[in-house]
C-alpha cells in the first residue's frame, strides 16, 4: 500500500531534517514525503535532497498548508499520512498502518498511540524520543495481532487517511494559522456514516512537542475558546457542556495552575488574555475564527 506523507512546517528546520530522517529508516518506507511550507528558507537545503522528497509552497497556515500537500499526492496513492515536523516513529509504524488499513478496509481514518505526546505533557528531547521507539521495536513483534479502538477523532501529529476516503474533503481554511482542532473536524467529515476514527496500538510514536514555530499564546487562547463553537455551528460535533468542560473549563484551569506554578513552557499570561478575548467576541455575537489575524 503506497504511503505519501504531508509534513507543515514553520520555522523549525533542524527539527523538521529530524523528523524526516526518523520516516526514512521505517521498515515500510513511504512513496513521497511531501513538505508543505511558505518558504524553502524553513527547510534544511540537506532535507531538500533527500530522496524523495518534494517541496510544495504554501501561504500560512496549517489548513492551507496540508490541503496544499494534498494537491502533490501522487496518483496510485492508498493512505496520506498527515505527520507533525516533531514527531518520532517507530520503525514499524508505517508497516502497521498499511496492515490496519488493508486487513480492515472499512477504516477512513486512524492514529497511532503515543508512547509520550509532549504536545499534551512536558516536551521531550529526540535522543529520548528515539530511546522510546527504538525500546518498542525491539520488545514487539511486528507481526503481532492487529489491536485497535475506536476513537472520536483523528490525531492531527499522526493521523493516517486513506486517500479514496478523502475525496473532496479539505481542511477547514477558516480556522487559520494553528488551526485549532482542524483534526476533529476534518477527520469528522471524513467518516461521519462511516467506521468512526481508530487509534492502532500496533503503530506507536512519540510527539516531541516542541514549542517554538507555533502563534502566540494571546491568539492560541482565542482559538481554544471560539474554535470548538464554531465547529459547534457548522457540523453540531459537540454540545455545550462537552465545550464547557472539555475546552474551557480544563483549558482556563491549566493556564491558571501555569501561571501559579511558573510553567516557562507556555505563555500562560498571553493565553488567559486570548481566552478572554475569545469570550468577548463570543458574547458580542460574533463567532469569528479568522478573528485572531487581528490580534
Amino acid at each position: 500500500m503506497n504511503i505519501s506523507v504531508i509534513i507543515c512546517t514553520l520555522n523549525r528546520p533542524i527539527i523538521l531534517h529530524e523528523t524526516i530522517t526518523s520516516i526514512l529508516k521505517q521498515n515500510l518506507p513511504p512513496w513521497q514525503i511531501i513538505i508543505a511550507s511558505p518558504g524553502q528558507d524553513h527547510i534544511l537545503p540537506e532535507t531538500l535532497a533527500l530522496e524523495g522528497v518534494q517541496y510544495v509552497q504554501t501561504l500560512t497556515g496549517l489548513c492551507k498548508q496540508r490541503n496544499k500537500g494534498l494537491e502533490a499526492v501522487a496518483p496510485g496513492t492508498g493512505l496520506v499520512a498527515f505527520l507533525d515536523d516533531d514527531i518520532e516513529l517507530s520503525r514499524s509504524y508505517l508497516e502497521a498502518m498499511a496492515r490496519l488499513f488493508r486487513e480492515k478496509p472499512g477504516i477512513i481514518v486512524a492514529s497511532g498511540r503515543m508512547l509520550h505526546d509532549g504536545g499534551r505533557d512536558t516536551r521531550i528531547s529526540r535522543e529520548q524520543a528515539i530511546d522510546k521507539c527504538e525500546a518498542y521495536d525491539l520488545t514487539h513483534k511486528h507481526d503481532a495481532p492487529l489491536s485497535y479502538k475506536s476513537i472520536s477523532s483523528g490525531y492531527g501529529c499522526n493521523m493516517i487517511v486513506r486517500h479514496s476516503g478523502i475525496g473532496a474533503f479539505r481542511f477547514d481554511e477558516h480556522l487559520p494559522l494553528y488551526a485549532w482542532l482542524e483534526d476533529r473536524d476534518f477527520s469528522h467529515r471524513c467518516t461521519v456514516g462511516r467506521c468512526a476514527p481508530v487509534e492502532c496500538n500496533n503503530a506507536v510514536a512519540v510527539h516531541l512537542g516542541w514549542r517554538s514555530g507555533r502563534i502566540s499564546g494571546v491568539r492560541l487562547g482565542f482559538s481554544t475558546v471560539v474554535n470548538p463553537v464554531y465547529l459547534r455551528r457548522k457540523a453540531n460535533m459537540f454540545s455545550f457542556q462537552f465545550i464547557l468542560v472539555n475546552y474551557w473549563l480544563r483549558c482556563i484551569a491549566g493556564n491558571i495552575i501555569g501561571v501559579i506554578t511558573g510553567d516557562s513552557e507556555h505563555d500562560r499570561i498571553g493565553l488567559i488574555k486570548g481566552n478572554m478575548i475569545g469570550f468577548w467576541h463570543l458574547i458580542t455575537g460574533k463567532c469569528d475564527p479568522e478573528y485572531i489575524l487581528t490580534l
